[in-house]
């Protein structure tokens, strides 16, 4: 029987890690997601409670969080993008629609019983991890250059 004994040091102190690319690029990954998970009534793996009947009789149609179309579109989603020295990503609902998707996502009413929780905004499992792989990527890279 042979012993092998394997040591192997990483120096992390030469890797500046900078992620402002990867945050940046996981608001486009969320944005996405909260887009296509309104496009399909659902998000989180629960489908949305149906619009009140005075709200279809409205919008002409039954779609929970669509009528504008700012709330869903990524594109119009705000972002306060991170940088190399502020690594903070900040992923908002349109301006106009701010309160509308609080109101919806939390169900809380601002007079009377207020529309049912229709959680939508946040990060998804399927989204959480497609960023994790950019982020590990990154890091992987970062350490093979040390």
């Amino acid at each position: 029987m042979v012993n092998v004994k394997v040591n192997r040091n990483f120096n992390l102190n030469n890797i500046k890690l900078d992620l402002h690319r990867e945050l940046n690029k996981g608001l486009d990954i969320i944005a996405l997601d909260i887009q296509k998970g309104i496009e399909k009534g659902s998000q989180f793996g629960k489908p949305f409670k149906r619009n009140a009947k005075s709200t279809i009789k409205k919008k002409g149609f039954d779609h929970p969080l669509k009528h504008t179309g700012l709330m869903m579109n990524s594109g119009k989603m705000a972002r306060t993008k991170a940088t190399r020295n502020n690594q903070v990503a900040v992923l908002t609902p349109h301006e106009s629609r701010v309160d509308i998707a609080f109101y919806n996502d939390s169900g809380s009413g601002y007079a009377g019983p207020g529309p049912p929780a229709r959680p939508f905004w946040g990060i998804s499992s399927k989204a959480e991890k497609e960023i994790m792989r950019h982020i590990e990527g990154s890091i992987a890279r970062e350490i093979r250059r040390a």
